[in-house]
């Protein structure tokens, strides 16, 4: 079994700590100080990837080489090709968008069960969300994200905290673990399981925190003190 895949199976909920930096050694740092805790998932972000290729991955994997990584590739196409780079690189999973086409989905699922990886499926800027849960769910799909892009947050102030109607449809529409990403902060982690989200991603409010440990720490107390814990 993957190392992403127990976690899954081991944790209650747990917290997914994007890197979107820029900066490989930043980023390296950033992981190397953060706790060591089952509960734990590092993403090697967008720009991450674009700056520094999968040597990011392999960084983050030298800093933590037991916690899993999920590589944010945003795949929309050669699914298969993607797959192989990221297991080659040490990653636990990637992420497909939701808008790419059936073909590529199932190519990334087919390909990610080859390699024991496991497959996100990003349904930022989808319409009819619930028809596309039922349909990822059906291609075996592994993870559906929830994710408010930062353009969307920036032009409109919108948050993951206000996709509660959202969430909800998802748990029923989707037969598998729900993450959600988009300007959530530490002490909201409690909350956001409490409505059925499985992996709660958080970006700037730990990367960008100047104590980036004692943030992670903050979430990952949330989670435990709304009842969430590892066996």
């Amino acid at each position: 079994m993957s190392r992403l895949r127990n976690v899954l199976s081991e944790c209650d909920a747990v917290i997914q700590v994007a890197l979107d930096v820029t900066d490989v050694r930043e980023a390296f740092g950033i992981a190397a100080r953060l706790p060591d805790s089952p509960a734990l998932v590092l993403e090697s972000g967008t720009p991450l990837i674009k700056s520094a290729g999968m040597s990011s991955v392999k960084m983050l994997r030298s800093a933590k080489p037991e916690t899993p990584i999920v590589v944010d590739t945003k795949t929309v196409d050669a699914a298969d090709v993607e797959a192989k780079i990221v297991s080659e690189a040490g990653g636990d999973a990637f992420t497909v968008l939701a808008v790419a086409g059936e073909e590529t989905t199932e190519l990334a699922v087919a390909k990610a069960s080859e390699l024991d990886l496991m497959v996100y499926s990003d349904t930022m800027n989808v319409d009819r969300l619930e028809r596309i849960l039922r349909k990822l769910s059906e291609a075996g799909v592994h993870v559906a994200l929830l994710h408010v892009g930062l353009d969307v947050q920036r032009r409109y102030g919108i948050r993951a905290m206000d996709l509660i109607g959202y969430i909800r449809m998802a748990t029923e529409a989707f037969k598998g673990p729900i993450a959600i990403a988009g300007g959530i902060r530490p002490r909201e982690a409690g909350k956001l399981a409490w409505l059925g989200v499985k992996i709660i991603v958080i970006g700037s409010a730990i990367v960008r925190a100047e104590d980036p440990r004692s943030e992670t720490i903050k979430a990952l107390e949330s989670l435990k003190e709304a009842g969430f814990k590892c066996r």
